[in-house]
């Protein structure tokens, strides 16, 4: 798949303790033909625990580096059970550890960002298979420590999955019809159309100044008063 190719990404580095932000290793059109080196390959992703995290979760390797994982737990401050009988589920756990890690650290980044060059930041959130479905069959969320990120570092959010939550309550079908009324795999046509309504009234409240069509009375005329620059 094309999200399979390598990326600027950030990692773990085990000798600080500390995230760190990474370049992509293909950086042309042209170079993308390494990828059918098994060699360059092999040496560009044998230490990329992410990745080894994800195959031995999936099943697709069957040893992982043990002291390696005990170590990122470590870092990261969250338990992990290294005599565990099922040693696939406490790597799926680390694995979404890490991922949230990674997470707050590019939305913190992201929100700095924002205030140094005097913009607004909005941060949507969409789990529509996982986060989502624990939502609709009243289960806890896996992303809530991103939630409580959110919330505790005062961002502007839309939380999508609230939303659907929300709506299957009206209804109260099964979650598998549920599910075909907006989903096609992705967002089906009434899915989107859902989503766009659900999301605009947030955006319509934070824009300063409201477009045109969203100013009331007197105020609604046709300029483009506080968006053009002036000399």
């Amino acid at each position: 798949m094309f999200h399979g190719n390598f990326w600027a990404n950030i990692e773990m580095n085990f000798e600080s303790g500390l995230l760190e932000e990474h370049d992509s290793r293909i950086q042309s059109r042209a170079e993308l033909s390494k990828m059918t080196d098994a060699n360059w390959m092999y040496k560009n992703l044998k230490d990329d625990i992410a990745l080894q995290l994800y195959l031995y979760k999936q099943g697709k390797i069957s040893d992982i580096d043990v002291k390696k994982l005990k170590k990122l737990a470590e870092y990261l401050e969250v338990e992990f059970n290294s005599n565990s009988d099922n040693m696939r589920e406490e790597a799926e756990k680390l694995l979404d550890s890490y991922a949230y890690a990674a997470t707050r650290y590019i939305l913190q980044k992201s929100k700095d960002f924002a205030h140094k060059k005097s913009k607004k930041l909005m941060v949507v959130i969409f789990d529509p298979y996982t986060a989502m479905k624990q939502l609709l069959e009243g289960e806890p969320r896996i992303d809530q420590e991103i939630v409580d990120f959110l919330n505790e570092n005062e961002f502007n959010y839309f939380d999508m999955n609230e939303v659907h939550d929300e709506d299957y309550k009206q209804f109260k079908p099964d979650i598998d019809a549920y599910y075909e009324r907006y989903f096609i795999g992705h967002y089906s046509p009434v899915g989107n159309h859902f989503f766009a309504y659900s999301l605009a009234p947030k955006i319509v409240k934070w824009l300063n100044p409201k477009s045109v069509g969203y100013l009331k009375g007197e105020k609604q005329n046709i300029n483009f008063d506080g968006y053009l620059e002036q000399d």
